[in-house]
């Protein structure tokens, strides 16, 4: 034996011995997440609006707690919000939905009593007068914004400020020409922040977060939240695939760490004609997992269905049985992931 195919024979039985020590190993890639709100693939712009919708007990929006003790804006800050809320939107905007320009719409102030306390759909008119004017195709209306922020003080070996902000907003998608809502939700969640110092003066007077920044911090990231809902986005996946049981795998291992994969997947599907039924269907989990990384979910879905019925063949179902069953459904959430995706982009 040459001392080159020695060293390379040396390395793979060292390998070999320690992936047998592990019955699974890790693969991991990143496929592309279809949004929440699956809009139209012909849309080409859209315009955001601020409908200006005022209800008295809004006012929250200028109080806050410090302390358990409720204070009130001197200044009345909130006026910038729902512009802060679109340029979370705007920056934070995909690059599948990128537009050349954003329109903001500011409609005139109007103020409904407390006792009616809903947001009545715009009228399809104005609507299409708004789409007409910024030449877009759909309206995302900011219906309604509400901030509150709570300050709670600890002393210990410092003093400690832990900040709170609740904020809500209430979306909806307008489509003038099949006058439809895409969508409409109330979007609802918090922003943490925290501060110390040794001296509780200078921890009120100067490291206190000030309610403009507050409320400046929680609508953008309303406005960045709501476009995230919208937007495909590239996720992380992680998958776990049997490396023990027979030498092959172990093998196929070494060949998957060094992006070999057809090499892989030949002794997969060798594995699958074998007597043992556990064997084979730990290969047929895995040509499941490597067929969801390279994007071909109809092929990792028939191999996950093979890899349940050879284990239901067995007289005592392994182990591993509820893991392989639960990856079915994985998959076949992968595909409607995948038809999401699909209608996306007008395919």
């Amino acid at each position: 034996m040459s001392p080159t195919k020695f060293i390379y024979f040396g390395i793979l039985v060292l390998f070999l011995s320690l992936s047998s020590c592990s019955i699974t190993s890790q693969v991991q890639f990143q496929t592309l997440e279809a949004p929440q709100i699956v809009l139209p693939a012909d849309i080409s712009r859209i315009a955001f609006v601020d409908r200006n919708l005022h209800f008295p007990s809004d006012s929250v929006n200028q109080y806050y707690k410090v302390g358990g003790g409720v204070r009130k804006d001197s200044i009345d800050y909130t006026s910038k919000m729902s512009l802060n809320c679109y340029e979370g939107f705007r920056e934070n905007i995909s690059e599948y939905l990128q537009q050349d320009s954003i329109p903001f719409v500011r409609l005139q102030e109007k103020k409904i009593p407390d006792d009616i306390r809903k947001s009545a759909l715009m009228e399809w008119s104005s609507v299409d007068s708004i789409c007409k004017v910024t030449e877009s195709d759909i309206l995302f209306v900011l219906e309604n914004i509400q901030v509150y922020n709570e300050h709670e003080i600890e002393e210990g070996d410092l003093y400690w400020i832990l900040t709170e902000v609740s904020y809500l907003g209430l979306w909806r998608i307008y489509d003038p020409m099949h006058q439809k809502i895409y969508d409409e939700r109330f979007l609802v969640d918090s922003l943490f922040m925290e501060t110390s110092d040794a001296s509780f003066q200078k921890l009120v007077t100067e490291k206190l977060p000030s309610r403009k920044q507050i409320l400046n911090d929680a609508s953008y990231e309303l406005g960045r939240s709501y476009v995230d809902l919208i937007s495909p986005k590239w996720i992380d996946v992680s998958r776990n695939y049997f490396v023990s049981g027979d030498k092959r795998l172990s093998t196929a291992l070494y060949f998957m760490n060094k992006n070999e994969f057809d090499t892989a997947i030949n002794m997969w599907q060798s594995l699958t004609t074998e007597k043992d039924m556990k064997l084979a269907g730990r290969a047929a989990y895995n040509l499941a997992v490597i067929h969801e990384m390279k994007g071909d979910l109809k092929t990792a879905r028939s191999w996950i269905r093979k890899a349940i019925y050879f284990c239901k063949k067995m007289k005592n179902r392994p182990s591993e049985y509820k893991e392989i069953e639960a990856y079915l459904l994985v998959l076949d959430s992968r595909w409607s992931n995948g038809e999401k995706i699909k209608k996306f982009f007008g395919e």
